[in-house]
């Protein structure tokens, strides 16, 4: 019963649907080969230095063209929704927790995610600040009243001469990960 609850929550803010009302999107479907070279002079690659646990897989990317508008679903928790922009690249972190795969509901991930403007190449940012990049963090896992994602106003995001930082606490619910250090083109 809590693993069909868990599973009817994630569709149900998954399945959500909206539309597009912010003029400065594209399609990177409808981009022209100028448009195209133009993205390709920002972050390209991005590469973990240290930041995972050892009992879990990390992953770091860039979601190039891409924004976060922020929604509610009819819980009232907050998600995100990817959206076109050609002056938005989102950074993702992921955590996944290595667990018993014989546990229908043994499994633990945290998130997280933030914009950089194209053209950017060094920022540093303090608390309240991380508004300016959309920063947030997401944990998932059965943990009753202490999941979802979470907008975060804590901590310190630094880009300078391809070293990425990244320290934060969300405040709100428990998390894991707290420092993340990547380098980048």
């Amino acid at each position: 019963m809590k693993s069909f609850f868990a599973l009817s929550l994630v569709i149900l803010m998954f399945s959500c649907d909206s539309t597009k009302s912010t003029s400065d999107e594209k399609s990177s479907n409808t981009l022209s080969p100028d448009e195209k070279q133009e993205m390709s002079k920002n972050i390209s690659s991005i590469t973990l230095e240290s930041g995972c646990l050892p009992a879990g897989d990390c992953n770091l990317e860039v979601m190039p063209n891409t924004k976060m508008d922020f929604k509610i679903d009819t819980a009232e928790m907050l998600y995100p929704e990817f959206v076109d922009d050609l002056h938005t690249n989102t950074v993702k972190f992921s955590y996944n927790e290595d667990t018993d795969k014989e546990l229908m509901d043994g499994h633990y991930r945290e998130e997280v995610y933030f914009e950089v403007k194209n053209g950017t190449k060094e920022m540093n940012l303090q608390d309240m600040e991380l508004k300016d990049v959309n920063f947030l963090y997401g944990r998932f896992c059965y943990c009753k009243g202490s999941a979802g994602y979470f907008k975060v106003d804590k901590g310190n995001l630094t880009m300078k001469d391809g070293k990425l930082t990244v320290e934060f606490a969300n405040g709100q619910v428990p998390q894991k990960l707290g420092k993340i250090t990547a380098s980048y083109k």
